[in-house]
C-alpha cells in the first residue's frame, strides 16, 4: 500500500508541477493604439490599411501571430503585406478564428513579454463589401474592425477607423450610419478629404478596447460603383479568436500526465498482488 501511495504521490506532482508552469504564462497583452484606413473604391472593391501598436505584457508569452478579421474570404493572398516596425512579414491564411481572416508571422520579430511591436498590415481588393441599402437607390458600406479575446485583453485601445468614400461621391449624398452600440466615441463622423479628393469620414476613441469589434458604415447612391459589386450580406458569423494554438498545450499536458498516473498505480497494484 505505501509503494501505491508513494508512486501516486510522484505522479501527481509531476501533474502540479508541469501544469502549474504551462499555466503560469499565457498571453496578456495591450492593443495601446489601432489606426483603420478603409477604402471603398470605384470598383466596389474594399481595400484596408491597419496599424496596430502592441504591448506586452510582463511574464506574458511571446507574441508570435496576429490574426486580422477580413469581411470576406474574396481577397488575393498576394496582395497583403505586413511589417513590423519595418520589418517585412509572412502572411498565412491559418486563422485562427470562425470565418474569414489571415495571420501575420512575426517569426523572428515576435514581441517578448515587456516589450512593443507596431504592426502595419495592407489588404487590396476584398470583393463582396457593398450591400443593398434600405434605399434602393443606395448601396450600404459597412465595416468591422477586428478584435481579440477579452482573456488576453487589458487595457484600453486609442482606436481610430477612417472611411475613404469611393470618388467623385460628394458629401452631400453621403448618409453616415451609427457606430455600433458598444461604440463610446464620436457618434456623428467627422468629415474631411484626403489627398487624392475622396470624401472622409473619421470615428476616434481613445477609451476603445482590442476585445469589441465596432461597427462602422456609410450608404451612398449606387451609380457610383457597378452594379454586381453589391451584393446580400454573407450570413456567417465571425467568432473571437486565440492569438496562438499554443494557449491550448495545457489540456494537452494534464490529459498525458493523468494517462501516466493511472498506468503506475495499475502497475503497483500488480506489483503489491504478487507479493
Amino acid at each position: 500500500m505505501k509503494q501505491r501511495f508513494f508512486a501516486l504521490f510522484i505522479v501527481f506532482m509531476l501533474v502540479f508541477s508541469l501544469t502549474t508552469n504551462v499555466f503560469a504564462q499565457s498571453y496578456s497583452l495591450e492593443l495601446t493604439q489601432e489606426t483603420i484606413h478603409v477604402y471603398w473604391d470605384a470598383d466596389g472593391t474594399m481595400s484596408l490599411d491597419y496599424s496596430l501598436l502592441f504591448k506586452n505584457n510582463p511574464d506574458a508569452l511571446t507574441i508570435d501571430f496576429v490574426d486580422i478579421v477580413l469581411p470576406d474570404n474574396n481577397y488575393i493572398i498576394s496582395e497583403i503585406s505586413a511589417e513590423i516596425d519595418g520589418h517585412a512579414l509572412s502572411v498565412e491564411e491559418n486563422f485562427q478564428g470562425k470565418g474569414p481572416g489571415i495571420a501575420v508571422d512575426l517569426g523572428e520579430y515576435a514581441i517578448p513579454a515587456g516589450e512593443s511591436g507596431l504592426v502595419h498590415v495592407t489588404i487590396g481588393q476584398i470583393e463582396n463589401v457593398l450591400n443593398p441599402d434600405t434605399d434602393a437607390d443606395y448601396a450600404s458600406a459597412i465595416f468591422n474592425t477586428t478584435w481579440y479575446g477579452s482573456q488576453y485583453m487589458t487595457g484600453n485601445t486609442d482606436l481610430t477607423v477612417i472611411f475613404h468614400l469611393p470618388s467623385g461621391v460628394p458629401t452631400e449624398e453621403i448618409r453616415a450610419h451609427l457606430p455600433s452600440d458598444e461604440w463610446g466615441g464620436n457618434s456623428e463622423a467627422e468629415k474631411s478629404v484626403d489627398e487624392a479628393g475622396r470624401v472622409t469620414y473619421t470615428w476616434h476613441d481613445e477609451k476603445a478596447n482590442g476585445h469589441t469589434q465596432y461597427a462602422f458604415g456609410a450608404s451612398f447612391p449606387k451609380s457610383y460603383v457597378p452594379a454586381s459589386a453589391i451584393v446580400e450580406p454573407a450570413s456567417e458569423e465571425v467568432t473571437a479568436f486565440s492569438l496562438s494554438p499554443i494557449i491550448y498545450a495545457p489540456v494537452l499536458v494534464f490529459f498525458v500526465v493523468i494517462g501516466l498516473a493511472w498506468f503506475i498505480q495499475r502497475k503497483a497494484s500488480v506489483n503489491l498482488d504478487k507479493i
